[in-house]
């Protein structure tokens, strides 16, 4: 058959018929032998394109990860990941395969014979019939990635069967193919761009990324649809933004796309929902001209001609779940949005600023869920990046989380910042559990839902299922440095250090800036015996990160283990004149004393981390560096009086 540099040029069948499917090579789309489309993302209709190229081959792992992401480093998950979902889009079962054939520990074999349709439309019945064989003895492997390319491949967590999910490259697909019954219809992955100005010399950054964040969130409560976040999407902000790219990138079916731009009190919008299976092609456009007064309008609109395009492939009703606009008061919607654009700084200032956008928002329109929403995360992110005072943020966040939910009792996001009080303030494990659940069933797009929930549960002592969830976080949302970064140092504590480095460095490779990721490094680092590199990392992440605790403490601990007392007592010594001016995490200070071997003293400030509800002692059973203290009996008071296991945990956390 062709290869897909010939397709490009046209040489070659233009259709293909493999088994009981049809592959159109013009439009790059599985077909049903009735003519009806299967949703594959790019990335899937590649690797099926690659295992039909290839009939007979034993194709071993590192060849095709080399093929399917090249120029990439990524893990054996991810092919695996690809493969199952290949297998659920044809209906094979690995069991008794008619495709795709595993090699236990070598790789995989394509089984189908793949045919030009106009021959296979030339055959008599019978022939035809008989399509799919075995394919002919086993041609010599292809040559294999190198042994440096493989070495940077490493296992990862597969546990999402298991947690009754499979996570795939799109989403999830929902039920599994019985016998020769109709495959179910997958989940829409759709990415929503910020739109881009009509002229470069007059560029609205706050309104551009403003229109596809509110898009996101309104688009992410419909049933069936996983949208990637603001977070992930704002890379590909301004005028040289590509949608093929952020297709690949993001690993979804459907982009919508757009042009904004506001001159005085009009404003022109142009919307394209892509189809990235077709090359981008536009299977829905339209163009607005409106006072921007009618924005939300206009919105609006958007929102529900896009959901409406989806709905062939969404269950019945999903539509009617699209969630409403929020505020209909122009004000009200502009401070949001420059709220929400001054909260993505995650900076001190930028995070006081949003602040107050949003309680200027909520003042505008009492009623605004989406405002509360904000402000409630505004406050959480304070806690991390501004030294916050626990007591007084928990119950900011609370006072507005709460209001959230009583004007939308279904706001996923909403679910996920009550969760996090009842996890990291009020120490309620089943609460939190149970609220996380809510969350995310309510928004599976929400990764906050499914990292809460992966927190919970490794508090709890069920690491290895923590795993899964961290999976499923960053599945959903490829591209969030966060999800990257916690699932690393899952990885790690559950003693798989090189799988964790290798996704906290892919954190890194998104925005060498993120300080938690260096953070995490670093911590990892050290605990490997590289001290050098990982004091570098931490003092990084300290200098990015403008002087958090979160960041301090780690070094300061770090630099005491390494025999650096001088270092570390200076540490010490600054968090503590800061605690005269500020709020400065106890536990933070006790770790930098518990690597100084000062017991009582870290005792004495885990104690009073517990008074001031200080968020980290949620970690209280699972940080390694609590170490010198889990023989002390005050230490077993403290993890009682939390509900929590004081015994050393068989894989300690490193962050």
């Amino acid at each position: 058959m062709k290869s897909r540099e010939n397709e490009a040029t046209g040489v070659g069948p233009t259709s293909i018929v493999v088994g009981d499917w049809r592959l159109d090579m013009a439009q790059r789309v599985l077909r049903r032998a009735d003519g009806t489309p299967v949703p594959l993302t790019p990335r899937l209709f590649d690797a099926l394109i690659y295992f039909v190229e290839h009939p007979g081959v034993l194709l071993d792992k590192d060849t095709l990860m080399a093929a399917l992401w090249p120029g990439q480093v990524v893990e054996e998950n991810n092919l695996n990941q690809t493969v199952a979902a290949l297998r659920r889009a044809l209906g094979d079962d690995a069991s008794t395969p008619r495709y795709i054939l595993t090699v236990p520990r070598r790789g995989f074999r394509w089984l189908a014979e793949a045919r030009p349709a106009d021959a296979v439309a030339a055959e008599p019945p019978a022939a035809a019939a008989g399509a799919v064989t075995t394919a002919a003895a086993p041609a010599a492997p292809a040559r294999p990635a190198s042994a440096a390319s493989a070495g940077r491949r490493v296992a990862l967590i597969a546990g999402a069967a298991a947690l009754g999910f499979g996570a795939i490259g799109a989403g999830w697909w929902q039920g599994r193919q019985r016998g020769a019954t109709e495959l179910p219809a997958a989940p829409v992955a759709l990415a929503v761009l910020p739109f881009t100005p009509l002229t470069a010399s007059a560029r609205d950054e706050v309104l551009e990324l403003g229109m596809a964040d509110s898009l996101i969130t309104r688009l992410s409560t419909v049933p069936g649809v996983i949208v990637r976040s603001i977070g992930s999407i704002r890379r590909y902000a301004g005028p040289d933004g590509d949608p093929l790219r952020a297709a690949r990138e993001l690993d979804v079916v459907w982009v919508l796309a757009g042009t904004i731009q506001r001159s005085d009190e009009q404003v022109r919008v142009s919307a394209r929902l892509l189809d990235a299976t077709r090359a981008g092609s536009a299977v829905w456009s339209d163009q607005f001209d409106a006072p921007f007064v009618g924005v939300l309008e206009v919105q609006d609109t958007i929102a529900r001609r896009v959901a409406e395009r989806l709905a062939p492939t969404l269950s019945a009703h999903a539509v009617d779940r699209l969630a409403p606009a929020g505020t209909s008061d122009l004000a009200a919607y502009q401070l949001y949005l420059e709220g929400r654009y001054q909260a993505a700084l995650f900076t001190r200032e930028g995070l006081t600023r949003a602040i107050v956008l949003f309680e200027r928002a909520i003042a505008a329109d009492p009623d605004y869920v989406y405002a509360y929403v904000g402000l409630a995360d505004a406050h959480r992110r304070t806690l991390f990046t501004a030294n916050a005072a626990p007591l007084a943020t928990f119950a900011a966040i609370r006072t507005a989380a709460r209001r959230a939910l009583e004007i939308a009792p279904t706001n996923g996001e909403a679910q996920a910042m009550v969760a996090w009080v009842s996890y990291l303030h009020d120490w309620d494990w089943r609460d939190a559990e149970q609220g996380f659940r809510r969350a995310g069933a309510s928004n599976p797009s929400s990764v906050d839902a499914h990292n809460g929930l992966a927190h919970v549960l490794l508090t709890t002592g069920r690491g290895d299922e923590a795993l899964g969830w961290f999976a499923r976080a960053r599945s959903v949302d490829p591209m969030s440095l966060l999800a990257h970064a916690l699932e690393g140092a899952a990885l790690a504590a559950r003693g798989r250090a090189d799988e964790g480095m290798t996704r906290i460095e892919h954190a890194l490779a998104i925005n060498p800036h993120f300080w938690i990721a260096h953070a995490f490094l670093g911590s990892l680092l050290c605990a490997r015996g590289a001290t050098e590199r990982g004091l570098a990392s931490l003092r990084q992440a300290q200098a990015l990160s403008r002087g958090s605790a979160w960041a301090m403490g780690p070094l300061g601990h770090a630099l005491a283990t390494a025999g650096r007392e001088a270092e570390a007592r200076g540490v010490l010594a600054e968090m503590q004149a800061r605690r005269t001016l500020q709020y400065i995490s106890p536990s933070m200070i006790a770790m930098v004393q518990a690597g100084l071997g000062e017991i009582p003293a870290a005792l004495d400030e885990l104690e009073r981390a517990h008074d001031e509800r200080d968020l980290r002692l949620a970690y209280l059973q699972v940080e390694h560096r609590w170490a010198p203290l889990r023989d002390q009996p005050r230490f077993h008071a403290l993890a009682q009086r939390l509900a929590l296991d004081p015994s050393p945990p068989p894989h300690p956390l490193a962050l």
